[in-house]
C-alpha cells in the first residue's frame, strides 16, 4: 500500500529527566547514570490545554490538505499503545468522524491497543488487508499516546526507557508509489505475556531477549535488503541499539537513533517520526520499520520506492 501523506505532533513541552527520575525517588546521580547509558535527556509532554483528541483532528487537516482530487476515508484506525483510560489519551472516533470533511460519513471505526508499542504494525497490516480486498478505498492510521493525566513517575522505567508523548496520522491507498508499505509482519512470543504487570525479573528477561526479538523480525527479510536500509525502530533507549549493532551480523545495518535524546521513547510512533526524515525519497534508500513491544509483541514492515510515470503524487511529509 502507498502513503500518500504522512503528519507528525512532537508537543514543545519537554519534562526533564531529573525531574523523571526524582519522581520515582532517585537521585541526581542515577539520573546521570542514565543518561550516559541511555541517551534520554527528558521527554515529551502534552501542555495543560492538549489532548490527543485535538491533536488527531490537527494533524488530519494538515494531512489532507494535498488531497484534493482523492477519495474519501473510508477507514479510520486508531492505533495505541497504552490502553489506560485518561481524559486526554481518550479519542472518539465518531466524532473525529464527524469533525472532518476529508472523511466519508460511512467511514469503518477501528481502535487497535492490545500489542504495546507494536500495536502500529497490527495497525499496518489491518489497512493493508482492508485496501487489497478492495474493502476500502483510503484509510487515515492514527497513532499516539499521552501520559500526560498520569504522574510524572510513570514516564520513567529504571534501568530501560523513558516514555514521551507523540502522535502520527498516515493517510494510505492501495498499490505503490513514492513510499510503498508492504512485508508486514506482526508476531508475538508468548513467554513475555506479562508485559507492564510483571515482575522485575520478567521485563529484565523481556529485554535480555530484545535483541533475539528484534533479530527474528528482520530476518523476514533479505540480506541485501537490510545492508541497503535504514532501520527505524523503537526509541527503547541508546544503550539497546549500541549493543545490537555490535552484533557481527548487524554490522551493515544503519539504525536511526536521532530522537531518542529528543522525545522519549513515543511507544507507536516512533517509527513513523523517523520515517518523516528517513523516507526513501530523502535518502534514496529503503527503510525497515520495527517495533518490540513488551509482552512479546513485535511488528516490522519495509517502506520502498517505486519510480514510475504513472505516479502522479507524491507523500506529503
Amino acid at each position: 500500500m502507498n502513503l500518500v501523506s504522512l503528519k507528525t505532533y512532537v508537543p514543545k513541552t519537554r519534562i526533564p529527566l531529573d525531574t523523571l527520575v526524582e519522581s520515582r525517588g532517585g537521585k541526581s546521580s542515577e539520573a546521570k547514570i542514565f543518561r550516559q547509558l541511555f541517551g534520554f535527556n527528558h521527554a515529551s509532554s502534552l501542555a495543560e490545554d492538549e489532548s490527543a483528541q485535538a491533536c488527531f483532528l490537527q494533524l488530519l487537516g494538515q494531512a489532507c490538505a494535498s488531497l484534493i482530487d482523492g477519495p474519501k476515508i473510508d477507514a479510520v484506525i486508531l492505533v495505541q499503545g497504552l490502553p489506560a483510560r485518561s481524559p486526554r489519551q481518550h479519542v472518539d472516533l465518531d466524532a473525529l468522524r464527524a469533525s472532518c470533511e476529508a472523511i466519508s460519513d460511512q467511514a469503518l471505526l477501528f481502535n487497535l491497543n492490545q500489542q504495546n508499542c507494536a500495536t502500529l504494525f497490527w495497525g499496518l497490516k489491518l489497512a493493508d488487508r482492508l485496501l487489497s480486498r478492495g474493502e476500502v478505498k483510503r484509510v487515515a492510521l492514527l497513532a499516539g499516546d499521552t501520559l500526560a493525566d498520569f504522574a510524572l513517575s510513570e514516564r520513567y522505567v529504571p534501568g530501560c526507557t523513558l516514555i514521551g508523548d507523540a502522535f502520527a496520522c498516515a493517510i494510505l491507498d492501495a498499490g505503490w508509489g513514492e513510499c510503498t508499505i508492504s512485508d508486514i509482519h506482526c508476531c508475538h512470543r508468548p513467554e513475555f505475556w506479562p508485559g507492564l504487570d510483571g515482575t522485575q525479573d520478567d521485563i529484565r528477561k523481556f529485554y535480555r531477549a530484545h535483541d533475539e526479538l528484534a533479530g527474528m523480525a528482520l530476518n523476514l527479510y533479505t540480506a541485501d535488503l537490510r545492508e541497503q536500509a535504514w532501520l527505524l525502530p523503537h526509541n527503547i533507549n541508546k544503550l539497546a541499539w549500541q549493543t545490537w549493532a555490535r552484533h557481527p551480523a548487524n554490522a551493515q545495518q544503519r539504525v536511526a537513533t536521532d530522537l531518542i535524546n529528543e522525545t522519549g521513547h513515543c511507544y507507536t510512533t516512533d517509527p513513523l517520526l523517523l520515517l518523516e526524515s528517513y523516507a526513501p525519497a530523502k535518502t534514496g534508500c529503503p527503510a525497515i520499520l520495527l517495533s518490540v513491544g513488551l509482552g512479546g509483541w513485535v511488528g516490522s514492515a519495509t517502506v520502498t520506492r517505486y519510480r514510475c510515470e504513472d505516479i502522479n503524487h507524491v507523500c506529503e511529509f
